[in-house]
């Protein structure tokens, strides 16, 4: 017998196949695309011919309600409005469990990652957007952590959600690119124009990362201001809610040199320094698997497999 986990972002799917004694099986990646669900749809018909499921957890970058209505989901607006759960579970007819992908890659944290042992710790998942989930006392604190959507600029640049200065305008990959497109079109040289033929555009957040890493000083001053903001949001956790640790993941997090290091600079800086002093700022081990392993560990709480 089988679980299936989904984690949904506004890049990449991830869905894997965890077994009752927590093995992973299989993941698998595809890319988001705008019609996410037909790809869900696709790859968990293949799997059910294939393996006995006892049910489907799936961690979606949005807000999520009891029910697993998508209610809004910033960078995936397909999901917006979207009743993923009764979708989900009148198609398959088994166990079904729908949350916030930061919630579930928070107790996966819990359980089999950097936040074994801690009774407080924030989790921040940094990928397309900034996710955040609050494990408060040994457990799960059921109220959004919308840090991206946290502003730190005030007068700052306009965000989807409503609000201006948001930090996933200027901490996330999607602002990382943004910044380097804007450079690169104002003129200024890097070496990342020679990949993809000159096409900069298609240029990821890891590639101006690699790049960065090889010295070139416009991708390195892209990651540096990044590197800032995302430090000025953690400092704003820390001096908040005083965790035991704040647990950097997502495809980002593998940033560690130049965005990472500054961020943890940052925070220090900026945070209240008793506050600061007691927190440790880690990456995760969990990057690939721990949005998938949390939805099936939030799935069997309600199984009570």
């Amino acid at each position: 017998m089988h679980y299936i986990g989904i984690d949904i972002g506004g890049t990449n799917i991830k869905i894997g196949i965890i077994s009752k004694d927590w093995k992973i099986i299989k993941i698998c990646k595809f890319p988001t695309g705008s019609n996410p669900m037909e790809i869900i749809i696709d790859e968990l018909d293949s799997i059910l011919k294939e393996f006995n499921v006892l049910g489907i957890g799936a961690g979606v970058a949005g807000l999520v309600d009891t029910e697993g209505n998508v209610i809004e989901a910033a960078n995936i607006p397909f999901f917006n409005n979207y009743p993923l759960g009764k979708e989900l579970k009148n198609r398959y007819n088994v166990e079904v469990k729908i949350d916030n992908d930061a919630n579930v890659a928070t107790v996966a944290e819990a359980f089999f990652g950097e936040g074994r042992g801690v009774q407080n710790f924030i989790l921040l998942t940094l990928g397309t957007g900034i996710g955040s989930g609050l494990w408060f006392n040994g457990k799960i604190a059921q109220f959004p952590m919308e840090v991206g959507h946290m502003s730190i600029n005030y007068k700052g640049k306009s965000c989807s959600c409503g609000s201006l200065g948001c930090a996933e305008l200027y901490a996330s990959a999607r602002a990382i690119k943004d910044s380097l497109t804007e450079k690169l079109e104002n003129g200024e040289e890097s070496y990342i124009k020679e990949l993809y033929e000159g096409n900069f555009y298609k240029a990821t957040s890891l590639d101006i990362y690699r790049v960065a890493m090889e010295g070139d000083p416009v991708c390195r001053a892209v990651l540096k201001e990044a590197g800032k903001a995302l430090g000025a949001a953690i400092a704003n956790l820390i001096n908040l809610f005083r965790p035991e640790k704040i647990i950097l993941t997502g495809g980002l997090s593998q940033a560690v040199n130049i965005y990472i290091e500054t961020a943890i600079q940052e925070a220090k800086k900026r945070a209240m320094k008793t506050l600061a002093s007691a927190v440790q700022i880690t990456t995760s081990s969990l990057v690939d698997k721990g949005g998938v392993l949390g939805a099936v560990a939030v799935l069997r709480e309600l199984c009570r497999e």
